[in-house]
């Protein structure tokens, strides 16, 4: 899969030492030019559905799972894969020195039933709920908030948000 851009979290990281690494999908999906995301309400970030591997998932399993959890929406079984991300943090339990986390993104369609939001602790903490936006508005919302280490994700996701908005990619 294509690198799209690699973030160290930190300048200061030193790569020795122990490592706990992740990997991650997250779904691209595309209705009428607007993209399905995530919004929180705590922090007002807007991020892209999706979430980490279990045991020995695959990358549609994962995308099936977070995207019903998270939106209350099935995707087809046809998934297109768009780039990865690579992160480099500390970890912030303080187990490891290293968090390294591989996101994959993909292109998803919805299947139109619907299904009960199931959200976890945190992201009920969060305020997590589905919203329609075009990459711009998700861009620029995300561009405008103080950056937080609550949220280390949203760098990531407006990074990926200004390539789509580049490559003018639209499906």
């Amino acid at each position: 899969m294509n690198r799209l851009f690699t973030l160290h979290r930190q300048p200061d990281l030193l790569f020795e030492g122990t490592v706990l690494r992740r990997k991650a999908y997250r779904a691209i999906i595309y209705e009428q030019g607007r993209l399905l995301m995530i919004r929180s309400a705590k922090y007002g970030e807007i991020k892209f559905p999706g979430g980490g591997k279990q045991g020995h998932e695959r990358a549609f399993d994962v995308l099936s799972r977070e995207v019903a959890e998270e939106t209350g929406r099935r995707i087809r079984r046809r998934i297109i894969p768009f780039g990865e991300t690579m992160e480099y943090a500390r970890d912030f339990e303080g187990k490891y020195d290293i968090f390294q986390q591989e996101s994959r993104y993909y292109f998803c369609t919805l299947r139109p039933e619907t299904v009960p939001i199931r959200l976890e602790d945190y992201e009920i903490e969060y305020g997590y709920s589905p919203c329609w936006v075009t990459p711009e508005e998700a861009w620029e919302h995300n561009r405008s908030l103080t950056p937080n280490d609550r949220i280390p994700w949203k760098e990531r996701d407006t990074e990926v948000l200004r390539i789509l908005m580049e490559r003018r990619v639209n499906p």
